[in-house]
């Protein structure tokens, strides 16, 4: 199985950082892998999403702690993110299975708690947590 590595590295807790570091991950696979703008943009919103919720609900804003992020494209099509932050976790079935849980639903209907990880949800082929509910993984068919 051939895998290219896009990022692998740690971002502190800083949104300065999540930009900068988004921000290079899209330009890379737009110029250098030639990912449409389209794909790139729900990328953009996964990174976006899954980083802030790192920090601010896993680290709690905490500037000692740093977000594991590792992007990888398997078998030239197939795009994993796996994100982990030094927090105490969360109950992940308890946010997933709320009750507008539906990718049909508006997104402005959702409560805010959760409402990031649904849009996620959304843009992905498939989302994993570990036990902890620190560490998440997500893949997207690149088309």
């Amino acid at each position: 199985m051939k895998v290219r590595k896009i990022y692998r590295g740690f971002i502190l807790n800083d949104v300065n950082a999540v930009c900068e570091t988004v921000r290079n991950i899209i330009s890379y696979l737009e110029n250098s892998l030639g990912i449409d703008s389209d794909q790139c943009f729900d990328i953009k919103i996964i990174l976006n999403e899954l980083l802030q919720n790192a920090i601010e609900h896993g680290n709690l804003l905490d500037c000692n702690k740093k977000v594991y992020m590792d992007v990888c494209i398997r078998e030239s099509d197939v795009l994993n993110i796996t994100i982990k932050d030094q927090g105490q976790g969360f109950d992940v079935r308890k946010v997933l299975d709320m009750k507008n849980n539906q990718t049909e639903c508006d997104i402005l209907d959702l409560p805010e708690c959760g409402r990031g990880l649904q849009i996620v949800k959304s843009l992905c082929d498939d989302i994993t947590f570990n036990q902890r509910g620190n560490c998440i993984r997500v893949t997207k068919r690149l088309i």
